[in-house]
């Protein structure tokens, strides 16, 4: 429940004051908006809320395999470590309680504290590694969203030139050298 309100309260300010980019034409009609195909940031966030689905909106099918893929690694470390923490746990309290051993006669006390420890350890770290797989698939889809309209041509130049300018004989001014860059977006 806390991992909902963690999460809404992330998002929520991106719904509310995300800015909407109004066209201006001059001496003109504004153009209609079905031929703009806004892309919309907050959409994707809200979409990824169910994982990939930010992705499916921005269309990169190819990223939802990997999400998920990552969901189920760290999930499956969370059970499997969550597992063997509860069965460590019971073990030492039916030691410390009751005097009895149960399931692990070949380990001392001492030992099945320091495993339910380990244990408990890394199942808070494969949840957070999960966490942060979820909240990566969220940030993903809403960058992704940001530059969803952005323009990738191949028309793309950049030249670097030496520079070269010898003075007037017999003048007072120095030799100029330097490097010209040039970027054609």
């Amino acid at each position: 429940m806390r991992l909902i309100y963690t999460v809404a309260l992330i998002l929520l300010p991106a719904l509310f004051f995300a800015q909407e980019s109004d066209l201006i034409v001059e001496g003109g009609t504004p153009p209609d908006t079905l031929m703009l195909k806004h892309h919309s940031p907050g959409k994707a966030a809200l979409f990824s809320l169910f994982p990939g689905g930010g992705q499916f909106y921005n269309k990169k099918y190819w990223k939802i395999p990997i999400i998920y893929t990552g969901l189920f690694i760290a999930g499956g470390f969370v059970f499997s470590n969550s597992k063997e923490f509860k069965s460590y746990k019971a073990e030492a309290i039916n030691r410390y309680n009751y005097g009895i051993t149960v399931d692990y006669p070949e380990l001392s006390d001492q030992q099945v504290l320091n495993y339910k420890d380990q244990y408990e350890y890394q199942r808070n770290l494969s949840f957070l590694i999960f966490l942060g797989v979820y909240l990566l698939n969220i940030v993903d889809a809403t960058v992704d969203a940001y530059f969803f309209e952005f323009d990738v041509s191949d028309d793309v130049t950049f030249r670097a030139e030496p520079y070269f300018h010898q003075s007037e004989p017999y003048s007072t001014t120095p030799i100029n050298v330097g490097l010209t860059l040039s970027l054609k977006l």
